[in-house]
């Protein structure tokens, strides 16, 4: 979950992915978890028959990432609250309690990235570099047109 906003670079990684995402788009717009909630970004499906969970959903990607990397970076970030043994945050009720607020756009994402530097050794310095350079002009060409 810390690792969420980052990952938003390689899950939704062009402007016009954000543009599918917020309240009522059933993507989820904040940090968070839940079971059979379909308005947060990681969705835990229970089977009806035993009640007990049956797949987890990322909600948060589309077609645009290269899902190599997105995979990479979903597993790498999973596996650093593993081997921190992090506890899982609290489950998002509605009207009860809400996650922060995620990215609504691909230069802030990148904001978050270029500040997580677990995921930067993930990457190495070179693809980083690149990586990062390429979505931020990305982003600022899509916003000079608009």
């Amino acid at each position: 979950m810390a690792h969420l906003p980052s990952l938003l670079s390689f899950s939704l990684p062009t402007v016009n992915s954000f543009r599918r995402m917020g309240p009522g788009c059933w993507t989820g717009s904040t940090v968070g978890w839940s079971t059979e909630d379909k308005e947060v970004p990681l969705r835990v499906c229970v089977d009806l028959c035993t009640r007990k969970a049956s797949n987890v959903e990322l909600k948060l990607s589309d077609s645009t990432a290269n899902i190599y990397l997105e995979l990479a970076m979903v597993l790498s970030a999973g596996m650093s609250g593993l081997q921190a043994k992090s506890n899982l945050r609290p489950m998002i009720v509605p009207g009860k309690n809400a996650g922060d607020k995620m990215p609504t756009s691909l230069k802030e994402s990148l904001g978050h990235l270029k500040k997580n530097s677990y995921l930067q050794d993930v990457m190495g310095p070179e693809l980083n570099k690149a990586y990062i350079a390429v979505r931020e002009q990305d982003a600022a060409s899509k916003e000079s047109i608009e």
